[in-house]
């Protein structure tokens, strides 16, 4: 748990090691060229990598992404697999968009990517970041909630121009 910890008044820091493990379930909506879809998310991530679930409003399984340094792969729930070099292409060619998870691990924690471009940040009065724009992407935090004494995203939105937003709101985080 050390690298979540925060220290008395800081907040996690870009560089520090997000590679931490963390496992959360939450609800999902995404919005893409005027086509809709809302559902869960579970997601495990570890220093080994990523396996996330993504379920109907029902609990169906619709898609099972895993990655890891090998790649990025995502079985439907027609049993369907599919490969690609990293998540954000393989549920743009499978799902229709884009779910950026080389970012998103990072964001989730409310921490920008490290080793890549920060194009703005604002934080709020807690000094927490309120919103972030990297890799193309507007990170907004809409709300945050502590988690064995740290602070964690509870909800945010991230968009990508007008044509993709997706929102997450984290109904349970596990922290090792």
């Amino acid at each position: 748990m050390p690298p979540l910890e925060l220290e008395s008044d800081s907040r996690p820091q870009a560089g520090s090691d997000a590679s931490a493990a963390f496992q959360l379930s939450g609800r999902i909506a995404v919005a893409h060229n005027g086509e809709s879809f809302s559902g869960s998310l579970r997601w495990r991530h570890d220093e080994g990598g990523d396996e996330i679930f993504i379920l109907s409003p029902m609990g169906q399984g619709i898609a099972r992404i895993t990655h890891n340094s090998a790649g990025a792969s995502l079985e439907t729930a027609e049993g369907q697999g599919y490969r690609a070099d990293d998540v954000e292409s393989l549920t743009d060619e499978v799902l229709g968009w884009r779910l950026p998870v080389d970012g998103l691990q990072y964001w989730i924690v409310g921490q920008s990517a490290p080793d890549r471009w920060v194009e703005s940040q604002q934080d709020d009065d807690q000094r927490h970041i309120a919103t972030l724009r990297q890799d193309g992407w507007r990170i907004d935090y809409q709300g945050y909630r502590s988690v064995q004494g740290t602070q964690l995203p509870a909800k945010m939105e991230m968009t990508m121009g007008d044509r993709l937003r997706v929102r997450l709101v984290i109904d349970n985080w596990v922290l090792p």
